[in-house]
């Protein structure tokens, strides 16, 4: 059995939704799209789309180039005297006279003064060290006095290679030396080091002015 309307309910659906009840209303709706777009919308900072696992990173197969250590030399396998540094004698080393300076047969020279010959200074000597790395010396040999000095007097070299044993003793062993001039050719000198740990070079001369000068002087491993 269907009951009566009131009064009431006839007049609201005339009048309409009151003020109060339209704010409410729109209140309501618009909580409603806040938390539809909160669910839907990023939060702030994230990226939506899904992170892709990182790459594995390339390792390089190449071979690090390696540079060799300088012996001072432009040849392979040698080491000239002039690039090295004495042990001792250093001193008794002369910069190449300048009248030979530039000469092209006088390459790497090494230049050792020649002893006054008064008291005690009959010979000096110069020594580099080798440390048993070396196989053979080889040098060409000049004499060189200043001008106005006898060409005939001589100039010596003669050398000796000492090896240390192992009691830690000392055996000095000499090898072949030579006499030159400075009329005569230049003189090959050549003779082996190998195991040797010092290299001596001694020169006389006849006269206290000269220089023994040798050219091309190096250590061939």
């Amino acid at each position: 059995m269907t009951e009566p309307s009131t009064g009431t309910d006839s007049s609201r659906r005339r009048r309409g939704l009151t003020p109060g009840e339209k704010t409410g209303a729109t209140i309501g709706l618009a909580s409603l799209l806040v938390a539809v777009l909160a669910w839907q919308w990023p939060r702030q900072g994230q990226d939506p789309r899904p992170t892709p696992p990182p790459s594995p990173s390339r390792v390089s197969t190449t071979a690090p180039v390696t540079t060799p250590a300088s012996t001072g030399s432009v040849e392979p396998g040698r080491a000239y005297l002039d690039t090295l540094t004495p042990e001792t004698g250093a001193g008794y080393l002369r910069p190449l006279p300048r009248a030979l300076a530039g000469r092209p047969d006088l390459p790497h020279p090494v230049v050792l003064s020649c002893p006054t010959n008064d008291g005690e200074d009959r010979s000096r000597s110069v020594s580099y060290p080798l440390k048993r790395r070396y196989l053979a010396f080889s040098a060409t040999f000049h004499a060189w006095y200043p001008p106005g000095q006898d060409p005939e007097s001589a100039v010596r070299i003669s050398a000796v290679v000492t090896v240390r044993q192992p009691d830690d003793t000392l055996t000095r062993q000499p090898r072949p030396g030579r006499t030159t001039t400075m009329s005569r050719p230049a003189e090959s000198l050549s003779f082996s080091v190998e195991g040797a740990d010092l290299l001596t070079l001694t020169v006389e001369c006849d006269l206290g002015e000269g220089l023994a000068v040798l050219s091309d002087a190096g250590l061939t491993r």
